[in-house]
């Protein structure tokens, strides 16, 4: 056991590490570091276990760069969704005008061919009211002359 009497070793090396037994089970090593603090882990282990630690710093860093990295691209990804949602929206939108406008001129075209025929039965009509007319007119004209013919 150590006592508080005793200098820490100002070696260049460490004290090597001794075993001590907390109980009977379990052995515990202490050792003393470059700075002469006592450590439960043997130097090799406790530089290891540095290591690790840095290389688990840097990679929780590089983790919150890669989800700053990726919430910034669900962002953008969001924001070109809902662009491509409202050009779909306008473009259904201009699709259904498309075909209205077909049925309007389908609807246009029959009201105008409807209203041609009738024209065209109304022409017929004045043009058959137009030689019973010229009919009559002939036949009073011809009358006219016959008793015109028959008072000289």
């Amino acid at each position: 056991s150590l006592s508080s009497a005793e200098p820490p070793c100002k070696s260049a090396q460490p004290p090597p590490c001794g075993a001590m037994a907390v109980d009977d089970e379990k052995k515990v090593n202490i050792c003393f570091d470059d700075e002469s603090r006592i450590r439960v882990l043997s130097p090799e282990k406790f530089k290891h276990t540095e290591e690790l630690a840095e290389q688990c710093t840097a990679f929780v860093n590089k983790i919150e760069d890669f989800s700053g990295t990726v919430h910034v691209l669900v962002e953008v990804l969001d924001a070109q969704a809902k662009k491509i949602e409202l050009e779909k929206l306008k473009a259904i939108g201009q699709r259904n005008m498309v075909e209205s406008e077909t049925e309007n001129r389908a609807r246009r075209q029959l009201a105008l061919q409807s209203q041609i025929n009738e024209k065209m039965a109304e022409l017929d009509r004045y043009a058959k009211q137009y030689q019973s007319l010229a009919r009559v007119e002939a036949e009073q004209l011809a009358l006219i002359e016959k008793l015109s013919n028959n008072e000289t």
